[in-house]
């Protein structure tokens, strides 16, 4: 069901859906209530949005555009993010016929979203819950059933570009990422393109698994490592997908070395203490010597161990995998049978299946995928084979947060201790 199929009233009812409103309609206008406060939404202005899009194209998942002009979400990672919501950015360039702006989104926009989000199942994940709606009693007076939703969505701003003469998407491609550059170099400010769904539903979808409301939670009653709850709390105050995975990452790392060493110690253990095991024959202290080599990994004169081996160890000391799949599962049950059937794209991390019964492959092909991918964002260099490109990799990235982030909420809680 593309937009085209939408009648007027079916897109005020997502709307009505997205404020959790009730909604009464005389003549030509929907009066949508929410709690003590109205908003008016005339039936006509969305038939006007709707025929505007349906002249415009779709890029990658959520840029609109036509020959003239252009429009896709941004998010803005900057020490003062807010500062942009108030008034609009707009810069002009006459000599070549464009403008740019950054702003709310546009009417247009925003429907094309909701019937969007609808269609992909994420209309809830596209609301920021509690805090959102708490965001309504704070409007005036004249704001209208579209301004409520914005406030709901998280005031979404987006990218704007028109041109007086033709344009292609690879130029509106090239001049949005050059206002990217202009912006970062002049302003120190960040605007990330939000080009696929899954990056612009998965915030909402970790609010709608856990709790939302304050009132809602007890005090804490356990002590977690501070150094772990440092990583986690910096991969979740971001929306950079490197910046998360790599965070949530340094939780496993923490216990490398220990449960690697722990586990050489066992080993070397169990070795000498076997009855075949004789000190006076060389063989056997050879074979020991061997163990401890392929173990082992000499660089620099410096001797240092197998991360992916201590990464292996760790998964299997530490998470429980009956809830990492039904964690998948209440997030979003399609990531099961993307894991198990898909490599990642630009690190060549093996597919896992989850959910069958053989352990160590999983702990294997598990151990592999993570490390391949935490190497490939790492080492992006131009001769490496498996090679992280932000932005333009980011709709794979952000599939693998989801099950990083789940692997190191595990860890910290296996970790903590009875207050």
């Amino acid at each position: 069901m593309s937009i085209k199929d939408f009648t007027s009233l079916q897109i005020c009812q997502l709307i009505v859906e997205a404020l959790r409103a009730e909604l009464k309609i005389e003549a030509d206008i929907a009066t949508l209530k929410v709690r003590d406060r109205e908003f008016q939404l005339p039936l006509s202005l969305i038939t006007r949005a709707v025929g505007s899009i349906l002249t415009k194209a779709i890029s990658d998942e959520t840029a609109l555009y036509t020959e003239n002009d252009y429009e896709i979400l941004v998010n803005v990672e900057s020490p003062h993010p807010f500062l942009m919501r108030s008034e609009a950015l707009i810069l002009e360039d006459p000599d070549n016929g464009t403008t740019f702006e950054i702003s709310a989104a546009s009417t247009e926009y925003l429907i094309w979203l909701i019937c969007s989000a609808h269609e992909n199942g994420s209309l809830a994940d596209l609301t920021s819950g509690q805090i959102g709606r708490d965001r309504l009693r704070m409007m005036s007076e004249d704001a209208s059933a579209l301004d409520a939703v914005r406030a709901v969505i998280g005031r979404p701003l987006t990218l704007k570009i028109k041109t007086s003469s033709r344009t292609n998407i690879k130029r509106f491609h090239s001049l949005s990422n050059s206002l990217l550059f202009h912006l970062a170099y002049n302003l120190d400010l960040a605007l990330v393109p939000q080009r696929y769904w899954a990056e612009i539903s998965r915030r909402g979808r970790i609010t709608r698994m856990r709790r939302s409301s304050v009132s809602e939670m007890d005090p804490p009653r356990r002590f977690y490592n501070e150094d772990l709850v440092n990583h986690y709390v910096l991969g979740i105050s971001t929306d950079n997908p490197t910046v998360q995975f790599l965070s949530f990452y340094h939780v496993l790392e923490h216990f490398f070395e220990s449960v690697f060493n722990d586990d050489l110690i066992e080993n070397i253990k169990n070795a000498i203490t076997q009855p075949s095991f004789s000190y006076k024959r060389k063989k056997d202290v050879a074979g020991l010597i061997s163990t401890i080599k392929k173990s082992l990994q000499i660089r620099s004169e410096t001797i240092t161990f197998s991360e992916l081996q201590a990464l292996r160890i760790t998964l299997s000391k530490f998470i429980d995998k009956q809830d990492i799949i039904n964690k998948l599962a209440d997030y979003d049950a399609s990531l099961l049978d993307y894991y198990k059937n898909e490599q990642v794209p630009f690190s060549n991390g093996p597919q896992v299946d989850l959910q069958q019964s053989d352990n160590d492959s999983i702990v294997k092909n598990l151990a592999n995928r993570i490390y391949y991918t935490r190497n490939a964002l790492v080492h992006s260099k131009d001769g490496d084979k498996a090679k992280y490109t932000p932005f333009r990799d980011e709709r794979y990235l952000v599939n693998e947060i989801p099950l990083l982030r789940f692997i190191s909420e595990s860890v910290i809680l296996a970790v903590s201790e009875l207050s």
